[in-house]
C-alpha cells in the first residue's frame, strides 16, 4: 500500500494518464493526490474512471493553470476535512478500531514573493487538529542549498522561512530513494536547472504509525516532475494469467504492418483448398513473430526505457546527460501511447 504524489503539468495527455495508470497498478495506493492538473472538473471525472478511483476531491483548474485532485477508491474510508487551490486536507481510517491519520497534498504558490500565504496556510492547517499528519507535494521551495543544481543560487531568506515554517507545523521530511531531484527546467545549456520542489514531511505521530516508510522518487517522462511514491507497506503481487491472441491497434502507427499481413495472407494462394480461418492463423502468426521482432513486449520494453531514465536522472548531472533524457522522454511517450491504444482496445473488448 502506498501514497502517491504527482505534479502531472497537465493531465490531458496519454502518456500522463497511462503513466499514472501503470504507477498505480504497480503500487495499490491508498491516495493519489495530483497538483497542476490545468483539468476542468469534468475532465479528472473521467481519468477517475479510467484510474477506478472513483472517489475524490477535485479542485478545478484556472483556466490553463493549477488544478488539484486527491483520489481514492470506492469503499475507502476516507473523509474530507478542506481544500483550497493550494491543498486538500483527508483524514483516512483503515479499518474498525485503527487509529486514524490525517494526508494533506499541497501545492506551495510558484511566486516566490507570495510563497509566505503558504506557509500560513501550513501552519493554519496544523491548527485545525492534532493527529499523525503527513503532508505531501510540490513545495515550489528547498530547505538548503544542495537541494539545487545549476543556474542561480536560491535566496537564503526564502529557504530559512520555509524551514521554520515545517519546523513549527512539526513536520520531518521522510527522505527519499532514488535522484536528488524531482523538477528539471528542460533546457540544454547553461541555465538548466535541477531542483528538489517535490517532498513528502510527517509529524512524530504519523512516523511512529509507519516506521518503516520509504519515498520513491520515479522519473516520469510525461511531466518535468518526478512522482513521489510513499510505500506504507509491501504489497503481494498476484501471478499473470495466460493471454488471448488479439490485433493491437497500435500495430497500424508501422508501416511495415500492412506487409507483414500481405506476405501472410497471399502465401496461401497456391493452395486451393485453404479455407478463410487458414489463411486468419496464417497472419496471427506472422503478426506474433513481428511484433516479438518489432515490439519485443510493450510492457518490458516500457520498463527498460523508464529503468534507464531512472538511472540517467538518479546520477544528478547537470548537462552531461540531457540530451540523452529528453530524447528517452520521447521514446518513453510514443511507448505510452501505444500501450494507452492497446489498454483503450482492451476495454472496449471486455
Amino acid at each position: 500500500m502506498s501514497l502517491l504524489a504527482w505534479n502531472c503539468r497537465g493531465l490531458g495527455s496519454a502518456p500522463a494518464v497511462r503513466s499514472l495508470t501503470d504507477e498505480m497498478k504497480d503500487t495499490d495506493p491508498v491516495l493519489v493526490f495530483l497538483s497542476e492538473t490545468k483539468a476542468n472538473r469534468n475532465r479528472v471525472k473521467g481519468i477517475q474512471r479510467k484510474l477506478n478511483f472513483t472517489q475524490g476531491i477535485i479542485v478545478p483548474s484556472d483556466g490553463r493553470s493549477g488544478g488539484l485532485a486527491m483520489l481514492w477508491k470506492e469503499g475507502a474510508d476516507v473523509s474530507f476535512k478542506s481544500c483550497s487551490n493550494a491543498h486538500i486536507d483527508v483524514v483516512v481510517r483503515e479499518g474498525v478500531g485503527a487509529q486514524p491519520w490525517r494526508a494533506t497534498g499541497f501545492y506551495g504558490h510558484p511566486d516566490a514573493g507570495m510563497r509566505f500565504t503558504s506557509w500560513n496556510l501550513l501552519k493554519s492547517l496544523k491548527r485545525q487538529c492534532d493527529m499523525p499528519w503527513v503532508v505531501c507535494g510540490d513545495f515550489n521551495e528547498i530547505v538548503q542549498f544542495d537541494e539545487k543544481l545549476g543556474w542561480l543560487d536560491r535566496d537564503a531568506r526564502q529557504m530559512e522561512v520555509f524551514r521554520e515554517c515545517l519546523s513549527d507545523c512539526g513536520l520531518i521530511d521522510l527522505g527519499f530513494v532514488g535522484q536528488r531531484f524531482t523538477w528539471c527546467n528542460g533546457r540544454i545549456k547553461e541555465q538548466r536547472t535541477w531542483v528538489r520542489l517535490d517532498r513528502m514531511v510527517a509529524n512524530e505521530e504519523w512516523r511512529k504509525m509507519f516506521p518503516e516508510v520509504r519515498v520513491i522518487h520515479r522519473a516520469m517522462a510525461a511531466s518535468n516532475h518526478c512522482l513521489l511514491n510513499l510505500s506504507l507497506r509491501q504489497r503481494v503481487k498476484r501471478k499473470g494469467s495466460r493471454k488471448r491472441f488479439m490485433f493491437e491497434a497500435m500495430w497500424t502507427r508501422e508501416e511495415s504492418c500492412r506487409e507483414v499481413i500481405e506476405t501472410a495472407w497471399d502465401s496461401l494462394n497456391a493452395n486451393p483448398d485453404v479455407q478463410i480461418q487458414d489463411r486468419l492463423k496464417s497472419c496471427q502468426a506472422h503478426l506474433q513473430t513481428w511484433n516479438r521482432r518489432e515490439f519485443g513486449n510493450v510492457n518490458k520494453n516500457l520498463r527498460q526505457k523508464q529503468s534507464h531514465l531512472q538511472q540517467l536522472e538518479e546520477l544528478n548531472l547537470l548537462h552531461e546527460s540531457a540530451e540523452e533524457i529528453q530524447t528517452l522522454k520521447k521514446e518513453i511517450n510514443e511507448v505510452l501511447l501505444r500501450e494507452e491504444m492497446m489498454w483503450n482496445q482492451r476495454s472496449r473488448a471486455l
